[in-house]
């Protein structure tokens, strides 16, 4: 029996022409695609719904400052878009940010990624790690596992079980969202790559505002002595989870092509 599955492209304009193009180009590889309406904090602060919570002091001593009203609708779009995904009883989610075009093995490679019991897979990063070449997908893409966090939202797939670790670890909000990812080893959440990618994201100034204005709040003294235990405590965290999955993890190296065409790919 064909699992259930959605894709939604999370956009600020579902009419823009290129939210338009993403829904019909993966209608056309066989994908069941819709819009997600994105949360707009351009204009203020999005209320938060039930279970979410600002963690404060804790964005001020990892982060030295709380997130942006943009940074924080960014976030809750992709919270509340797994959110309704796990309530709707989808076995799995793909997200879609709108400033991405897809390639033509997006579909392939989407469906060759299900059943494989993987929490996470990132369909595009921003980020060259070190990763294990793990097994063949379609034609030259391969699923990969990399041993740190990729960085960026722009394209992914969970299953109902990384959803369920996300959700239950992101109501509390005190980093970026993709940062959240890249911080898998604290939820215990597997995440896998594709390489090369089947998406890459279009050149353009971001909507999301990631700088606090001039008179942002300031970290408080206690805030500033507890920064480097705390990030000591996330370090031991990540060496712990790399540890207790060494077996994944070994062998692992930088790629030797170019693994997709996002300019900003470092």
């Amino acid at each position: 029996m064909q699992k259930k599955c959605i894709c939604w492209v999370i956009s600020l304009n579902p009419v823009s022409a290129n939210t338009q193009k993403l829904i019909a180009d993966l209608r056309s590889q066989g994908l069941d695609a819709e819009v997600f309406p994105a949360i707009d904090g351009r204009a203020g602060t999005p209320p938060l719904e039930g279970g979410e919570r600002i963690r404060g002091n804790l964005a001020m001593v990892r982060h030295g400052r709380r997130l942006t009203a943009s940074e924080l609708g960014c976030y809750l779009s992709h919270l509340r878009a797994i959110k309704q995904a796990y309530k709707n009883g989808y076995q799995y989610v793909c997200l879609i940010e709108d400033d991405v075009v897809i390639e033509s093995r997006f579909g392939d490679v989407y469906r060759a990624v299900l059943d494989k019991g993987l929490d996470m897979v990132r369909l595009m990063s921003l980020r060259i790690r070190k990763r294990v070449v793990l097994e063949a997908l379609v034609g030259e893409h391969h699923l990969v596992r990399p041993e740190r966090g990729g960085l960026g939202t722009q394209a992914y797939v969970l299953n109902r079980v990384g959803m369920q670790k996300f959700i239950d670890y992101a109501q509390n909000i005190y980093e970026p969202v993709d940062k959240v990812f890249d911080h898998f080893f604290l939820f215990d959440l597997n995440v896998y790559a594709v390489e090369p990618h089947v998406a890459y994201e279009l050149v353009h100034e971001t909507s999301v505002q990631k700088s606090p204005s001039v008179a942002a709040e300031k970290p408080l003294l206690w805030q500033r002595l507890v920064f480097h235990p705390v990030k000591l405590w996330f370090s031991l965290r990540r060496h712990f989870y790399r540890l207790r999955n060494w077996r994944d993890f070994s062998g692992a190296a930088l790629p030797k092509q170019k693994v997709g065409k996002t300019e900003r790919a470092r």
